[in-house]
């Protein structure tokens, strides 16, 4: 399944929202009892918190009973709950109900439509998504980019190739940082990648102040290998790393060490005493590490292997099994040289 982008944005408008509502948008008064409505949707937060699911649901359900069922955000939030478990067609069907009563984040329950119909890998479904999509994008009147993204993948999908490839340009064009680029480019130039998950792109420094590109080393194998020095089973590891590094490393095999350390000295100590010689990323954040969240890592020792296209090919290998698969990715690709035979 494609990387898709969700953009969420929470029931309170964001700033494009506001821009693009100008008009208030009138609804029926609606008689509550004082407080009750609040004091409702207060229980269903504190449920969701402590992951009660399906009293939470009840709580939301309950709340929107008391506005009428004229509660975009009620409809939202179970939509939203729907679409984490895997419920597609329900959560669909819940931000339609959301978007008919025209809240003021309706470019952003398009976006979040689109996306939840497009998952649901089906022809009718595609069409839908990127209806859902370009109304997004009407609405925010293109300040959602996310929706640009999506519905390059929605229409390729559908079979209209060339506007999908252009709605992925225009992305590009509006964001060409993003961490999901890559993917972009990547589809952009073949739109067989659609289906295969192209490693988020990032630009950042080294710790030893080197610049650390992803998308520079596209032709090489990249081990991405998240640690820190306090991981009792990181350090374990270390010693099959290293072997892995002097077995392959060169011109068309790299190692990247990401470090969620947090303090410096221990981990520079750790790094010279050990001699990881290949390149470290170290921002000082731990777990708040900038390509740990951008990768949505939560465990470590943590892998991800990345072959010439930026495909990742596997995740969360280690040791021999870790070694053998690179092995098996290196001998893909040609041999230094042979261009030029």
């Amino acid at each position: 399944m494609s990387l898709i982008v969700i953009g969420w944005v929470g029931y309170q408008a964001s700033a494009a929202a506001q821009e693009t509502e100008k008009k208030p948008v009138a609804q029926p008064p609606v008689v509550e009892p004082s407080g009750e409505f609040q004091q409702t949707m207060t229980r269903g937060r504190t449920l969701l918190r402590q992951g009660r699911i399906d009293e939470a649901i009840n709580e939301y359900w309950k709340a929107a009973k008391l506005r009428g069922d004229k509660c975009a955000e009620c409809f939202q939030t179970i939509g939203q709950i729907y679409f984490q478990l895997g419920r597609l067609k329900e959560a669909a069907a819940l931000f339609r109900q959301a978007i008919g009563l025209k809240p003021p984040n309706e470019a952003e329950l398009n976006n979040v439509l689109g996306v939840a119909l497009y998952l649901q890998n089906d022809k009718q479904a595609y069409e839908e998504a990127a209806a859902a999509l370009q109304r997004s994008i009407e609405l925010s009147g293109g300040k959602v980019v996310t929706a640009y993204y999506n519905l390059g993948f929605a229409l390729i999908k559908s079979g209209k190739e060339e506007a999908g490839v252009n709605a992925l340009k225009k992305f590009l064009e509006l964001q060409p940082s993003s961490p999901d680029a890559s993917q972009a480019r990547a589809v952009i130039a073949n739109t067989r990648m659609i289906d295969l998950p192209v490693a988020a792109s990032f630009s950042v420094k080294s710790s030893t102040g080197a610049d650390l590109v992803l998308e520079k080393h596209r032709g090489k194998i990249v081990l991405l290998d998240f640690w820190a020095t306090w991981c009792i089973p990181c350090r374990a590891d270390i010693p099959e790393v290293r072997k892995i590094w002097k077995q392959y490393g060169g011109d068309q095999f790299l190692i990247i060490g990401i470090s969620l350390d947090s303090n410096r000295a221990l981990f520079d100590g750790y790094v010279k005493e050990e001699e990881l010689t290949w390149p470290q990323f170290y921002d000082g954040l731990g777990w708040g590490n900038a390509l740990a969240r951008l990768y949505g890592v939560y465990a470590i020792p943590h892998t991800l292997l990345i072959d010439q296209d930026g495909v990742i090919q596997a995740t969360g290998l280690r040791g021999e099994e870790l070694s053998a698969k690179v092995g098996e990715l290196l001998k893909k690709l040609p041999k230094p040289g042979a261009a030029n035979k």
